[in-house]
């Protein structure tokens, strides 16, 4: 009986999606009022279930075949499913409540809450899946179903390019994933998760490829950062996020509820594996601070809102796969849900108000720019203290001068990380709104400081416990991603070096000291606004080398036809 809830979660969508298939067609308009219903259901037993795992404790269940069989379908709800089935029920509810009206007059309106629902389901069906395999083809279904909505609108070639992008970006990860499920089942001779994470606990298997020796969960781990890459839109391979702009609004915020974040979530899923392959795991730091800087610069330099947005996400989840890399894999799951969230009403409001300006077009009331804020010294001494304090702590806890019970350190510093580089992004953005007066902005600055320390703290603290309750398994992870110490001190410093820069010319932008801004940078300047704005040219790149790739499987097909005819 304690099995319904969960099951209403999973296929309440599935049988409103199939509805629709079949009889959308009849219903017209009425096909939303049915979406809708179904994904109440699932909310409200997500919410139940996630209640329910928290008294009772894991629970599992197995559909077809054996528990243990390398085909069984055996669904799993543990403490990190049930945060990502009440994720993704919520946002879908709320994408099925907006698209009600957002999408009347559209000649797929039955075809949209179809695809919707249905891809609801399938991210229900990965996040319970308690088998490698059943987890690929689930994966892999997002693929096609996102791919799909990204085309939604037939006529736009645009959309139609952009869907295809979609679909060949994600199925490049989609053979990784493959591989490396072939790899482990030949290594470990299971995929369902409860036994292989037992048999990755005695000991590593070795691969052999000629005179070379490697670890499977090395390789395997390696083959599944391709797949992390394509889904969590990490550079060089985020083109696809670019291109969901030709879909409707409401699949923007789709992404959110568990596709473009997946990443985070297979890292957490994997955990056993993931957690003996350290080299693994500086990579995906690696990869996720190189994803983090470039999609927040070139947030900073769009034009259109919702391009910005994209951006934003991208940077984000920069920093949830830095995260992943660090060993924080709790931390990485709070980041996706508290994204996933904000980042999804962001994209439904966007749509909202560029839909009324084009049925409300109208000037601004007033053409006039405001009047520059005078510099104020207060704030801007604030802000510097502020993001240079953190820092100093930081390192002062890594070296264990600063004893912080926070797991026992390594955790602490990570999580201190992460606290003082949202905390420096929040300092900047007040400094540069100056929506009040000085003492006001600076209170704020130190209101904001403590709100996102004592946020970190609790998602270091408790979510960390509450998805790892096992002893020492939380921080068995940390050690295992855990930096040469010299290393870290090195990054934290440039870091440091980097932020104190960034407050030395705004005081040099306000006081004219040319010093501090010389005239050389402006060229500089100009050419990396320009390279941002444009994405770094990976889009071009990519375009160009598709056209001449395609181009010349065009001709020989051209040629092969002449010749048959000939």
């Amino acid at each position: 009986m304690e099995f319904l809830l969960p099951l209403l979660t999973m296929f309440a969508p599935m049988v409103s999606g199939l509805s629709i298939w079949f009889f959308g067609r009849e219903w017209g308009e009425r096909s939303a009022r049915v979406g809708i219903v179904a994904l109440w259901c699932a909310a409200l037993s997500a919410v139940a279930t996630f209640v329910l795992v928290l008294a009772k404790g894991p629970m599992a269940l197995t559909l077809i075949g054996e528990p243990s069989g390398p085909l069984s379908y055996t669904i799993v709800v543990d403490r990190l499913s049930s945060v990502m089935l009440m994720l993704i029920s919520l946002v879908s509810l709320i994408i099925h409540v907006y698209s009600e009206r957002y999408m009347v007059g559209d000649q797929g309106y039955a075809r949209f809450f179809a695809l919707v629902g249905s891809l609801t389901s399938v991210l229900l069906g990965l996040v319970t899946s308690g088998n490698v395999l059943w987890m690929f083809l689930y994966w892999h279904g997002v693929t096609w179903l996102l791919a799909t909505l990204v085309a939604f609108q037939v006529g736009n070639r645009a959309a139609v390019s952009a869907g295809r992008r979609t679909f060949w970006v994600q199925s490049l990860g989609d053979v990784a994933f493959g591989l490396a499920l072939v790899m482990l089942y030949h290594a470990y001779g299971t995929l369902d998760l409860t036994g292989l994470s037992e048999r990755l606990r005695t000991a590593p298997a070795q691969l052999l490829a000629g005179a070379w020796q490697m670890e499977v969960p090395a390789v395997a781990t390696l083959l599944l950062i391709l797949s992390v890459m394509t889904k969590s839109a990490q550079f060089p391979l985020h083109v696809w996020l670019i291109g969901t702009l030709e879909a409707p609004t409401p699949v923007s915020a789709l992404m959110h509820a568990g596709i473009v974040n997946a990443g985070g979530f297979l890292v957490n899923r994997l955990a056993p594996l993931f957690g003996q392959a350290p080299t693994t795991l500086h990579l995906l730091f690696v990869i996720g601070a190189v994803t983090a800087l470039i999609g927040a610069a070139a947030m900073l330099t769009q034009p259109s809102v919702k391009r910005m947005l994209v951006y934003s996400t991208m940077g984000q989840m920069g920093y949830m796969v830095m995260e992943c890399g660090l060993g924080a894999f709790a931390l990485a799951v709070f980041h996706l849900c508290a994204h996933g969230l904000f980042k999804a009403t962001l994209f439904l409001n966007s749509g909202a108000n560029i839909h009324k300006a084009r049925v409300e077009f109208k000037l601004p009331s007033g053409m006039k720019r405001a009047a520059p804020q005078p510099f104020s010294a207060m704030t801007w001494t604030t802000g510097l203290a502020v993001t240079l304090v953190l820092p100093l702590v930081i390192l002062l806890a890594l070296h264990g001068v600063v004893q912080i019970p926070l797991q026992d350190g390594q955790g602490a510093v990570i999580f201190l990380f992460f606290g003082w580089v949202t905390a420096s992004q929040a300092m900047f953005s007040l400094y540069r709104m100056q929506a009040g007066a000085s003492w006001k902005v600076s209170v704020t600055m130190l209101a904001a400081l403590a709100l996102i320390g004592l946020t970190y703290l609790w998602a270091g603290e408790a979510f960390t416990h509450f998805l790892y309750p096992g002893p020492g398994e939380a921080m068995g992870y940390l050690q295992a991603a855990q930096w040469n110490r010299s290393l870290f001190d090195l990054f934290v410093g440039c870091s440091a070096v980097l932020v104190l820069a960034a407050w030395g010319v705004i005081y040099g932008e306000a006081k004219g000291l040319p010093f501090l801004m010389p005239t050389w940078m402006e060229p500089v300047r100009a050419w990396a606004y320009v390279a941002f704005l444009n994405g770094l040219y990976v889009e071009d790149f990519m375009r160009a080398v598709r056209r001449k790739l395609f181009g010349r499987v065009g001709q020989a097909r051209g040629v092969d036809a002449q010749g048959v005819g000939g």
